[in-house]
């Protein structure tokens, strides 16, 4: 059964998370205050956003713009990847348009319906990936080994 942001915004109310739904972008908007976390413009929130696209059968949580890719997209792109490897569920993607990552978390919704743990776990792994990514992401983005690499 899909779902819609309609369903999503009344799962976060019932949550008591406070939200924003802009009916014409069929978007709800979500803002934390970070620890670590410092979007571009240096301040420490993140503006989430949650669609529900392919007509609510994928609901997708979704930071923009999260990360800059600087000087060398590549290697920031490569440090990104290898985060997301250790990260389930949270994926990044670069954005071509405004040089930069977004870090992101769908899922399908066939059968059944979204419940609030499965939105509420799609927050919190994008939050937690956030916070724990900062430190690779900033400061020139060194590329670290693997772990478990000699």
């Amino acid at each position: 059964m899909p779902t819609s942001i309609a369903d999503c915004a009344h799962l976060l109310a019932e949550q008591g998370l406070r939200h924003h739904v802009d009916s014409e972008e069929a978007t709800i908007r979500l803002v934390f205050v970070t620890r670590q976390y410092r979007n571009l413009r240096g301040e420490k929130l993140i503006v989430m956003s949650i669609e529900a696209p392919d007509d609510g059968h994928r609901v997708r949580a979704s930071i923009a713009r999260a990360f800059t890719v600087g000087a060398d997209p590549a290697a920031v792109c490569l440090v990104a990847c290898r985060q997301a490897a250790d990260t389930p569920l949270v994926a990044v993607e670069f954005d071509a348009d405004f040089d930069d990552l977004r870090l992101v978390v769908e899922t399908p919704v066939d059968d059944g319906s979204l419940s609030q743990l499965q939105l509420m776990s799609m927050i919190d792994r994008l939050v937690e990936a956030a916070e724990a990514w900062a430190p690779a992401m900033s400061g020139g983005c060194s590329i670290p080994a693997r772990r478990g690499a000699a």
